[in-house]
């Protein structure tokens, strides 16, 4: 269960939460997960399995759902539902037309918080605050959504990451919601993954996943996540429309959340490659959150602004975490079993990273090591 913390303790957590918001963009969307397979639905079975579940943006359905996580992070105020929905129990109930069209309610105790997918906006609607909340804009980096957890959505991005040297291999079949599902798992093929295994249930009708189960190094479940009570069809259009609502409180963001200003706030451009691990193919600018490697190992770095990286620094040795001196600059490690994260900052305190991955502490002190021998190139931040 989550708590409360002070100021101080907060500023720490910020770290994870950068390094969680950041790891959004590590993991990619369905298309690029099909080609990532490098595999069609007539070749081997476990491949043809997963080949479907990642094309299945496209699937309608409404169901009922159930996430579990187990990253233990703080209430930390400013950075959303981020503790509950990676640290405890989320029940929701969807309505999936297709990826510009979708709404996701999550009910607790406290009331109902309604989220809605629209082609240029998300929508968030707050029956107990009587809130009501468009966003507007992409995001490189930005904060996990209750949607983002479901069977589906997480699926197709753990799949979207797999690359040649992981395996997947089939499971026997079993019984989701009164549906067959077939299951496979997927190991990654580098140990320096703090992934032990992901097990993905895939409705055979459909393609649509409905179970994922990631496992860490530690033996212990990361993450669940499950849907039940599904029915298969376009969901009545007025269901993902969202309220009128008047009355309320009404609230218009062009940016999409804290983690999305902090990047833009910086300006250096990152080397081509960080510890042994090259740059993950895709397009790199000033500011972006920038990924390494291939496959399950992969390392995301956001780069700070000085006055940002001043205060997390501030706020962690207040907080009881260790800066550890290194040549070229400073490190404060946060971590989990299965999130990890670096803060890195210059020894001349002008260039500062988040760096971090569902990788081993070792390989993220080598990457950070790498950012402050590096020569900075571009602009310095403003």
């Amino acid at each position: 269960m989550s708590t409360v913390v002070t100021p101080a303790a907060r500023a720490r957590w910020a770290v994870v939460v950068l390094g969680t918001a950041a790891l959004v963009s590590v993991l990619g969307f369905g298309p690029r997960a099909v080609a990532a397979l490098g595999v069609t639905p007539t070749e081997l079975e476990p491949q043809a399995v997963a080949a479907r579940a990642a094309a299945s943006a496209d699937v309608p359905y409404s169901a009922t759902g159930e996430s579990r996580g187990a990253l233990a992070l703080p209430d930390l105020r400013g950075f959303g539902d981020l503790a509950s929905l990676l640290g405890d129990t989320t029940q929701t109930r969807t309505w999936w037309g297709d990826e510009a069209h979708w709404r996701v309610d999550v009910v607790d105790v406290t009331g109902e918080r309604d989220t809605y997918g629209l082609p240029r906006s998300v929508w968030t609607w707050d029956y107990g605050r009587r809130e009501l909340v468009t966003v507007t804009g992409g995001a490189t980096a930005r904060l996990p959504r209750a949607d983002d957890l479901l069977p589906p959505q997480a699926t197709r991005r753990l799949l979207a990451a797999v690359g040649p040297d992981d395996a997947v291999t089939a499971l026997p079949p079993q019984r989701v919601g009164g549906r067959t599902a077939d299951r496979v798992r997927v190991s990654p093929g580098d140990g320096r993954s703090t992934i032990a295994r992901a097990d993905v249930w895939v409705d055979r009708e459909t393609g649509l996943p409905l179970r994922l189960v990631v496992v860490g190094t530690d033996g212990s479940d990361a993450l669940t996540t499950e849907l039940s009570r599904v029915t298969v069809g376009r969901p009545d259009p007025a269901v993902l429309t969202p309220p009128a609502a008047p009355g309320a409180e009404r609230e218009l963001r062009t940016a999409p959340d804290l983690v999305g200003r902090v990047a833009q706030a910086s300006r250096w451009l990152l080397p081509p490659s960080l510890a042994g691990l090259p740059v993950t193919p895709g397009r790199q600018a000033p500011g972006d959150v920038t990924t390494y490697g291939t496959g399950l190992v992969r390392v995301a770095v956001l780069p700070l602004p000085p006055d940002v990286a001043r205060d997390v620094v501030g706020g962690a040795t207040s907080a009881g975490s260790v800066v550890e001196e290194v040549p070229d600059g400073r490190l404060v490690r946060i971590g989990s079993s299965l999130l990890n994260a670096v803060l890195a900052t210059s020894a001349d305190g002008r260039r500062a990273y988040v760096v971090t991955g569902l990788v081993d502490p070792g390989l993220l002190d080598e990457a950070a090591a790498d950012l402050l021998d590096a020569e900075p190139e571009g602009r310095g931040p403003r």
